[in-house]
């Protein structure tokens, strides 16, 4: 409940405040629980940061909407390191990737993704591969338990990058009912209501423009749905904007920064 009095506002959610970040280098998790006589114990071990990833250019977040279609992604690596999810692996091979679900992070075990690029996912996933020694996968850096795609651009602000290019961020934009993907119905994809997904990732994407004003995110469609048109509704902060794919081709080809 959210009270007016005197012209104070009482109650509600906490204003999201600029996080002051340091260089990241590791972190205490949760690891496994036993009870014993009816006491619960917790173990927990610290993950060290062994990425040590240093920002080189822009960062290119890669999401798997269809409208990144247009675009050859191989030219990105440039003028920037790349950010990618899930099932990205299948066509191109990002510096760093991220999953969350357990049977697509199973899928790229299996591959020995982890082998091409750095591996991100959660302490769940990082503990499970493989067991008894150290994991092929990395922990991500200060989870904040966000959509998948979500989570490379907070990673790419943990890195240090002041300009972020989101591509193939499409999300509900081809109809209610139906989400925007280019791995749709492929293994490990599992149904999921667009509605839900959407007001997620739109909530999740404006606490970090209010988490990270000093950052920009630019968004990059040739078509953009109205919605994108008013993620900065609430910030104020004028750091998102969006552009065309031409106009990121002069960012690619380095002619615009």
């Amino acid at each position: 409940m959210v009270l007016i009095i005197d012209g104070k506002t009482i109650g509600g959610p906490k204003p999201i405040e600029p996080i002051v970040w340091e260089q990241y280098k590791g972190e205490t998790v949760n690891t496994h629980l036993t009870i014993r006589n009816g006491e619960r114990i917790q173990e927990t071990a610290f993950y060290e940061d062994r990425v040590k990833a240093v920002p080189r250019g822009n960062a290119y977040c890669i999401g798997n909407g269809p409208s990144r279609k247009v675009f050859d992604l191989n030219r990105l690596g440039a003028t920037g390191q790349t950010y990618g999810c899930n099932a990205l692996y299948r066509d191109f091979i990002p510096d760093y990737i991220f999953s969350i679900d357990s049977p697509i992070t199973l899928e790229m075990v299996r591959e020995k993704v982890y082998n091409k690029c750095f591996h991100y996912s959660t302490s769940l996933e990082v503990n499970r591969y493989p067991k008894g020694g150290p994991s092929h996968l990395h922990l991500i850096p200060k989870n904040p338990y966000w959509i998948c795609g979500n989570q490379a651009f907070w990673t790419a602000c943990v890195h240090g990058h002041k300009n972020i290019y989101l591509l193939g961020y499409d999300f509900r934009e081809y109809g209610k009912d139906q989400l925007n993907n280019i791995y749709q119905d492929t293994e490990n994809y599992g149904e999921r209501h667009s509605d839900t997904l959407f007001d997620g990732w739109l909530k999740q994407f404006r606490d970090m423009l209010k988490l990270r004003p000093d950052v920009n995110f630019i968004m990059v469609h040739d078509d953009p749905p109205e919605y994108m048109h008013n993620v900065q509704t609430g910030t104020d902060l004028g750091n998102s904007k969006i552009i065309s794919y031409d106009e990121f081709n002069d960012v690619v080809s380095n002619r615009k920064s």
